[in-house]
């Protein structure tokens, strides 16, 4: 077969591999129908629901702002206008339902699946293998988060971009006699994937191995540099123009998240590599979050012994490599969409492995377990177990989906299970606390929010476990957590606020007031701090200057009916002292 021929592609589906493409995709979406019921879960509260700028009125907001600019606090790292376009057609087509936002979840990890499989046909030369390529990447459990969890949608939309900018970067190859227009379209499609998630800057160099690829299989005289030329200036210009965009919009917010020294974040990577490959491998107990420290020093036995395993599968990757050079495109989908992951700087702190992180790379692990079913075909073509082994690895993946998926239910189930398998993480505690004070449960979350902070002392800890102590009535731990927050991080408004609130509760207005005005000064546009100060000024009988806050109440949150009533009784007194 010549080289022309593998890269123009197959022929078109027949009948019963249409049937057989529509079967695997079914099985993807039946493994991960239960979701449709689920509600909203971790991040899908600030993002969706609670979020005032998805409407079509700030679609240019979109564009000009973080993903989290509309929340207080959160660092502007990550610039995702299509995800946040996304949820506005949503919204507009189902309301705040989340259980319809879970089908098209679900249905963009089925679509991603059905691109992997064209992707994989490319790339093995053998349909009923890619059949198989397909299904492992849609039933694997590493797919679960992303398939069940609705903020999590921009791995599959990400992913199908950049599955098919792949695509018609192979179609450009082959056009004749003018490629121009396929080209244009793949950087068109890979800026849509950029402005969904930032790893699909990896796709360059993905579409480069490729190349190298199918460079080493030509004839000599064959061979010409006019692809790789049209593909480096092709996604050099749209990076640029996503990096310029990105610049302007987040400046330098976005270099960095934590500062883990970079001897830890080097030592570390070996690591954080060999437990993903373990998880791909061996997809069980999986979690929202996992313990798995830093190896802080690159003489250490732990960062040595890491690297030696990874030194070894390197080699023989470069030896099969060697032996079948379409491995190495196969190799590159697994390992590049890592490589960004690694750099824990961009991460909350002991918060940097996550399943979804390994999303795209799924494609890579699918490649590889394809190519190994088109050898075991190919090397023994009499043996009748090959199908019914293939049929029930993927019942068993299957199954393992959605059994595992059932814990991204709800909050309560989805961080309980992380406190399980991961109770020396922080962020698992403090993330099941903060499931259950949101159910009123304050009494049972303080002690997992003072646990999260043993484990990392930080602000945000502190502050929660305050909250909690304050809601369950036990005002002396509750200021001791809100001062044990202000040492952290004294411009903490919520910290201030949440003092005031327990002076209140005391029936000590006057020393409220004192920390309102400083939670007012930190934050001026907080709801329900200008309520609650001219709550204390109407305690201690400063009539006029509680009309005044009132008033810049409801000029910042017209909704805000206390302070609309307070202010109406307080006129209907008569004039304000003055």
């Amino acid at each position: 077969m010549s080289l022309q021929s593998i890269q123009e592609g197959s022929s078109p589906l027949t009948r019963s591999e249409r049937l057989s493409l529509a079967g695997v995709l079914l099985a993807t979406l039946l493994t991960f129908a239960s979701t449709f019921t689920f509600g909203w879960v971790y991040d899908d509260p600030p993002q969706i629901p609670h979020n005032p700028n998805l409407q079509w009125s700030r679609l240019g907001y979109f564009f000009t702002h973080h993903l989290w600019a509309s929340e207080f606090g959160p660092q502007g790292r990550f610039y995702r206008p299509l995800l946040m376009l996304w949820f506005v057609v949503n919204k507009t087509l189902f309301g705040l339902n989340p259980h319809w936002f879970h089908v098209t979840t679900v249905l963009a990890h089925v679509t991603a699946t059905a691109l992997a499989f064209f992707v994989a046909r490319k790339l093995l030369e053998d349909t009923e293998a890619a059949f198989f390529a397909a299904a492992i990447f849609g039933l694997h459990p590493l797919q679960v988060e992303s398939a069940s969890w609705v903020s999590s949608v921009n791995d599959s939309l990400a992913a199908g971009l950049c599955f098919a900018s792949f695509l018609i970067y192979r179609r450009a190859r082959v056009e004749q006699p003018s490629p121009g227009r396929w080209w244009a379209l793949s950087g068109i499609v890979f800026l849509l994937a950029l402005l969904t998630k930032e790893v699909s800057v990896v796709l360059p160099g993905i579409i480069l191995i490729d190349l190298a690829s199918d460079f080493d299989r030509e004839p000599r005289a064959g061979r010409s540099s006019r692809p790789f030329v049209a593909a480096i200036s092709t996604y050099s210009f749209a990076g640029v123009l996503w990096l310029t965009l990105r610049y302007w919009v987040l400046g330098n917010a976005a270099s960095t998240a934590t500062l883990v020294p970079w001897s830890a974040n080097l030592s570390s990577a070996p690591k954080i590599l060999l437990f993903d490959l373990y998880r791909v491998i061996v997809p069980l107990g999986l979690s929202p979050h996992y313990d798995l420290r830093l190896i802080e020093s690159p003489s250490s036995t732990e960062f040595l012994l890491t690297s030696l395993i990874l030194i070894v599968l390197v080699s023989l990757a470069v030896i099969a490599g060697r032996r079948n050079p379409r491995l190495w495109v196969a190799f590159a989908w697994l390992m590049l969409p890592l490589v960004p992951t690694l750099n824990l700087r961009w991460m909350n702190e002991d918060d940097f492995v996550h399943d979804r992180y390994l999303y795209m790379s799924m494609l890579g692990a699918a490649l590889l377990a394809g190519f190994g079913y088109a050898w075991l075909r190919k090397k023994w073509p009499d043996l009748k177990l090959i199908r019914p082994l293939a049929v029930v690895i993927l019942v068993i993946l299957a199954f393992a989906s959605a059994i595992q998926s059932q814990y991204w239910a709800n909050d309560i189930v989805l961080f309980s299970r992380a406190v399980n398998r991961a109770p020396q993480n922080e962020w698992a505690q403090l993330n099941y606390g903060a499931a259950l004070s949101t159910r009123g449960k304050y009494a049972d979350a303080a002690p997992h929010f003072v646990r999260s902070y043993e484990l990392k002392p930080g602000w945000r800890a502190a502050s929660f476990a305050g909250f909690a102590y304050q809601q369950s009535g036990d005002l002396a731990q509750a200021e001791r957590w809100f001062r044990t927050a202000l040492q952290q991080d004294p411009t903490l408004a919520t910290a201030w606020f949440g003092l005031a609130q327990t002076r209140l509760a005391q029936h000590r207005p006057e020393e409220a007031i004192s920390y309102l005005q400083k939670a007012v000064e930190l934050q001026p546009n907080a709801d329900g701090y200008h309520n609650a100060l001219g709550s204390a000024l109407e305690q201690v009988s400063r009539r006029s200057d509680a009309i005044e806050e009132y008033k810049t109440e409801l000029r910042l949150h017209p909704y805000q009916e206390g302070a609309r009533k307070a202010l109406e009784r307080l006129q209907a007194v008569g004039p304000a002292d003055r």
